[in-house]
């Protein structure tokens, strides 16, 4: 029934509607709230990877296999989108400990767990080892990419970068 016109409704009262739609329409740029939500974003999936990795390190050798399973799938998880996150990052910019950690993270996804009865649980625990290490590159990063807020000037107050 929608698709139905009544003869009162035209193709000119439609034009109208959107030309008053247009009028009071304001263009927004979104760049920059799509960064400032972007990172908020990342801080998060960061600081959430961070407690996992310390709630591993944390977990006994005797706690029971379940535990060590449920814990390394959620590692695997989070250090899956860290990874990406890094390899985002150009090869010139990611630094020593940036091409360490997803090197040792490569060497460790193509070698699994160990078949020794501490396997799963090492393998955890180094998957927490490479969460936190990933976590400090990103966060590195992010500090070496984020521009000065203000800029010192001796004997005078500090300018923000946008001032005259």
């Amino acid at each position: 029934m929608d698709a139905v016109q009544s003869p009162s409704h035209s193709k000119v009262d439609d034009e109208v509607r959107r030309d008053r739609l247009t009028e009071r329409t304001i263009e927004v740029p979104l760049g920059p709230f799509l960064a400032q939500v972007a990172a908020t974003v990342e801080e998060h999936a960061e600081t959430e990877a961070e407690r996992i990795a310390a709630a591993a390190l944390a977990l006994p050798r005797t706690h029971g296999a379940m535990a060590t399973a449920s814990m390394t799938d959620r590692l695997l998880t989070r250090v899956e989108g860290l990874a990406a996150g890094i390899e985002q990052i150009p090869v010139c910019r990611r630094g020593d400990r940036g091409v360490g950690v997803l090197a040792k993270w490569q060497t460790l996804k193509t070698r699994g767990p160990a078949a020794d009865p501490l396997g799963n649980w090492s393998y955890m625990r180094d998957l927490a080892h490479i969460a936190h290490d990933m976590v400090r590159v990103l966060r590195e990063h992010r500090a070496t990419e984020q521009p000065t807020v203000f800029v010192g000037r001796p004997s005078m107050p500090p300018l923000t970068p946008g001032a005259p």
